[in-house]
């Protein structure tokens, strides 16, 4: 059976019509999702400058620890899960940073995001730190400080103000974190 030249046509309006359409879906799925980082991006440019929010978390070795207990220190807050690696690459590099500035004044506190407690000390554990984790399996405190991704490494300054907000793979690569961490250290 030969298809006439109108069957034709309406065939290739259709399969047309509908590239369109998955064109149109696609651009606005791309749009949206650059509002929605543009609005995070500001989001941690404005906390940039502001008090740090306080908090208390129970801690994986038990008592509770808030924040406002370290002002006079530069504290480097990061927010982390056990299910992420480059988490766990991340709390290995503060764990040399807390090393190498211990006696400057520098304290990192780790807030895990583990729904397990059991889950976020043995990561610890096996990544070797030695600084306090911190739990927040409700997700919480990572809420106050608008983290969007992980790890996260929020640096509060010895006044209490955060001063630098590093995100994802940003937070390990290049020498941005070490020396902003230095220079905070020198004020």
């Amino acid at each position: 059976m030969t298809r006439s030249r109108s069957d034709r046509y309406s065939e290739t309006m259709v399969i047309r019509s509908r590239g369109r359409l998955l064109l149109r879906a696609f651009a606005v799925v791309i749009a949206v999702g650059l509002c929605a980082e543009l609005l995070h991006v500001a989001f941690a440019r404005d906390l940039a400058g502001q008090e740090a929010p306080d908090f208390a978390l129970e801690s994986a070795a038990g008592p509770n620890l808030r924040l406002s207990e370290y002002r006079s220190e530069v504290v480097a807050l990061t927010f982390w899960a056990s299910w992420c690696g480059t988490c766990r690459d991340e709390l290995r590099e503060l764990q040399s940073l807390q090393a190498a500035h211990d006696g400057d004044g520098l304290r990192v506190l780790s807030v895990s995001f583990d729904e397990d407690a059991g889950e976020a000390r043995e990561a610890a554990g096996a990544a070797g730190i030695s600084y306090p984790v911190l739990l927040d399996a409700e997700g919480e405190t990572g809420d106050l400080y608008g983290v969007r991704d992980l790890p996260t490494v929020v640096l509060v300054d010895r006044s209490g103000n955060v001063r630098g907000v590093f995100e994802g793979r940003r937070a390990l690569s290049g020498p941005g974190l070490a020396e902003d961490v230095r220079a905070l250290l020198a004020e």
